[in-house]
């Protein structure tokens, strides 16, 4: 028996050529629903949460006519109903991140989705926190150093019905900012030059401070709007960046640690249609392959890597989307323009160069970390550029 159908069976009867089955109605009418010569019969399409009553009569042919049993047999009522899903097991926080928890659970056979619940202090009740059809669900607008409580349960829909499992064992976790490790971890920055005497403002304290010309600074973007400079005192100020020249992308010759790379991969919520996930850090000139799911990567390999000049490897996340062949291997296309049939790609290095800021904008990798791509990151993985 399943939700939407039933089968029948009964005992052979002497002397007869086939069976009739029958659906009782209200009041004990019969509506003949199928003839057959078997012992069985499945009856499909049924309504769930709903009791249906069956009787089956046996029949004999004689010439052209035909016999049929006069008691029939016993009635048999069955009542269809939506089976109820397993509660969700392995509930567990992956990670944290920014004021954010992600939680992760093992999927359940046939629900149809999951809800989390988050629990109310102040009424003593776990109050709904968001519904998803994924393993994963993501709690945000959290207070750091605050301590929450979640569970999730399963639930089916078959025919607008809707039935739920059990709530799961609680988790609670600390809600926190990010962590140092992973707020070490910047992005691509720029060695500017200021043109003229400017103005920046103090992020931290709003004081206005004088730059003179030719002052160094190091900015965090490049454009000629508001941009946020690093002054020599290390503090954080706004100006505009029409009064800076930008000289060079800034890099470094040191690696950020394993527990670096896998804590700003995690805490920045950074996910992948594959098992795989790539980074390119353009500060210190490293790809960086992951593995796992989103909240749990594991660091599988790290390489340098030749990025573009002054920012021409672009920044953002994107995806490996084309296959290729240049310079005698591989290469893969993270953006493309199919006007202009152009894109970034990975590909081997054509020079002497293994880590610096010098392409026109692709990422050129070592044979090795190159044929690790193509054998194990395919089409669709998550390429970070950051």
């Amino acid at each position: 028996m399943s939700e939407t159908s039933v089968k029948l069976w009964w005992s052979k009867a002497s002397d007869a050529d086939g069976y009739y089955v029958y659906r009782v109605g209200s009041g004990g009418s019969l509506k003949r629903i199928a003839t057959t010569s078997k012992r069985s019969y499945t009856v499909k399409k049924l309504k769930v949460n709903k009791n249906y009553t069956y009787k089956v009569y046996a029949y004999r042919k004689s010439g052209k006519k035909v016999y049929k049993s006069e008691a029939g047999s016993p009635q048999v009522t069955i009542a269809t109903q939506v089976k109820t899903p397993a509660t969700p097991s392995d509930f567990r926080i992956a990670s944290y991140g920014n004021k954010t928890i992600l939680l992760k659970w093992s999927k359940v056979k046939d629900a149809t989705g999951y809800i989390v619940y988050r629990y109310d202090e102040k009424t003593g009740t776990y109050k709904r926190l968001g519904k998803t059809k994924e393993t994963s669900f993501r709690a945000t607008g959290l207070k750091a150093e605050t301590t929450y409580k979640f569970v999730v349960r399963s639930y089916r829909t078959l025919q607008g019905k809707a039935v739920y499992s059990k709530k799961s064992k609680e988790v609670k976790g600390k809600a926190r900012t990010y962590s140092s490790s992973a707020a070490s971890v910047h992005g691509r920055y720029f060695n500017a030059t200021v043109k003229s005497k400017a103005t920046a403002t103090v992020s931290s304290t709003g004081k206005k401070v004088t730059l003179r010309a030719g002052a160094k600074v190091t900015s965090t973007s490049r454009g000629s709007g508001n941009v946020t400079v690093i002054l020599k005192n290390g503090s954080k100020a706004k100006m505009s960046g029409s009064k800076l020249r930008y000289t060079s992308i800034k890099t470094t010759k040191k690696y950020y640690t394993k527990k670096q790379k896998e804590a700003f991969i995690n805490e920045k919520g950074y996910s992948s249609k594959t098992k795989y996930l790539i980074w390119i850090s353009q500060y210190t000139m490293n790809v960086n392959i992951f593995r796992g799911s989103e909240g749990e990567w594991k660091l599988v390999r790290s390489g340098p890597c030749v990025i573009g000049q002054m920012g021409r490897t672009p920044v953002g996340t994107f995806r490996l989307i084309k296959r290729g062949w240049e310079y005698g291997g591989p290469k893969f296309y993270f953006t493309w323009n199919s006007r202009t049939g152009k894109g970034n790609s990975f590909h081997r290095r054509i020079d002497g160069n293994t880590r610096s800021a010098v392409s026109l904008g692709c990422v050129r990798l070592s044979d090795s970390d190159l044929n690790f791509i193509n054998r194990n990151c395919p089409l669709g993985t998550t390429v970070v550029s950051y």
